[in-house]
């Protein structure tokens, strides 16, 4: 049943409903992604701590405290594809640090 006293149309109305609907969805896309980041990126680093442990030294991280050990050529593949992944998703290892990119020099005058 409709109303004769509404504010506006019919067709403002459900607009206005669509799209509150889309921004609640896209809300909830948002912080369900943030979320699986989170917990990825947890996995990773645990996986990487693993390695290092281990005695993996990484290629594109500095500052680890590596264990003693020497890894069979696959682990050592292993622990270097789980080294891209922390790089690449910018995950934070608790005692490592990714390598700043150097800054160019200014040129003299």
């Amino acid at each position: 049943v409709v109303s004769t006293q509404s504010t506006g149309s019919l067709e403002e109305i459900v607009f206005t409903m669509r799209l509150f609907l889309f921004l609640v969805a896209v809300v909830a896309c948002l912080s369900f992604t943030t979320v699986q980041g989170n917990k990825k990126c947890k996995k990773i680093a645990k996986k990487f701590t693993a390695c290092l442990k281990r005695g993996y030294t990484p290629k594109s991280l500095e500052n680890c405290a590596v264990g003693n050990g020497k890894l069979k050529k696959r682990a050592a593949k292993k622990c270097a594809r789980v080294e891209k992944g922390v790089v690449k998703k910018g995950c934070e290892i608790a005692t490592c640090k990714a390598n700043p990119e150097p800054e160019p020099e200014p040129e003299p005058e």
